[in-house]
């Protein structure tokens, strides 16, 4: 081959190369822009979380009622919402008792003897010891300890996902395990030591026109039969009830609109005069 032959093909070689370079580089700018720009993204989500935790902080201390906080626009396409959600309005399946969860099954499930075999299996996957009970069941898939949430429910023997949605509405496994007697629905006010139908229905008619302030006012209310019930239970009613919120459990998520990015936080706050102190923060 010629001299000019070879530079010929060196000069093809190196245009090639520079091509291929350039290619390379042009790849990297826009995996470089796309990493850019999913970092500026997921700031403003974040910035948008934090914006409503602020929100939810202010419009809590005008409307201590407020327990949702819809799509709000926070401007350049961010958005952000929220939902509060009092624990003890629902029994709290990691703490209560043996025949606490057995009155709520058998509200919700309604078929003779279901709920003493549903109850055994949930106990025994919670408990930390291997030994099943008369109804329960201790597999090798038993968890031995607490339920992470309600949905966990659908692990466990006998309970299917139709039964864990309808159990959502009273279990959880947040808060102190106190119940709220000024807004607990009944299934769970029957959990509460002493309270007879008599008394749910006593309680569930006065809360309506004003809140109960305490256990003493809810005996005097009481008819004779039903007030000596109550009394016996007295101390432990004490121990189980209460007649405000002790705890909320928010929900604040942040995003930008036409992108799936989200910015998610679960923040447990204790109501302390007139506004939301927060105790814990699970942030995703």
């Amino acid at each position: 081959m010629s001299q000019r032959g070879f530079a010929l093909l060196a000069v093809l070689w190196t245009l090639t190369a520079i091509t291929m370079l350039a290619g390379a580089a042009m790849a990297v700018a826009r995996l470089g822009s796309a990493t850019t720009r999913n970092r500026v993204l997921l700031t403003r989500t974040a910035w948008a979380r934090e914006a409503c935790g602020e929100i939810v902080q202010d419009r809590y201390a005008q409307d201590a009622s407020l327990r949702r906080l819809d799509s709000v626009d926070l401007g350049r396409n961010t958005w952000c919402s929220a939902t509060l959600e009092d624990p003890s309005v629902k029994l709290n399946l990691n703490l209560a008792d043996r025949a606490a969860l057995v009155t709520v099954l058998q509200a919700v499930v309604r078929r003779s003897g279901a709920a003493d075999s549903l109850v055994d299996a949930l106990l025994d996957w919670r408990d930390p010891d291997t030994v099943p009970r008369p109804f329960g069941d201790e597999s090798s898939g038993n968890r031995n300890a607490p339920l992470a949430d309600v949905w966990e429910l659908r692990s466990v023997r006998g309970f299917t996902d139709s039964l864990a949605g309808r159990l959502a509405r009273f279990l959880t496994t947040r808060g102190t395990g106190a119940i709220n007697v000024n807004a607990a629905p009944p299934e769970v006010l029957g959990t509460l030591p002493g309270m007879t139908e008599e008394a749910i229905r006593m309680v569930i008619m006065h809360r309506r026109a004003t809140p109960l302030p305490n256990a003493d006012v809810l005996a005097g209310l009481l008819a004779p039969d039903a007030r000596r019930t109550f009394l016996a239970s007295y101390p432990e009613f004490v121990r189980s009830a209460v007649f405000t919120t002790p705890q909320l459990v928010g929900t604040v998520t942040g995003g930008v609109r036409g992108t799936p990015l989200v910015a998610r936080v679960t923040l447990t706050m204790v109501p302390v005069a007139g506004r939301l102190a927060v105790i814990r923060r699970e942030t995703e």
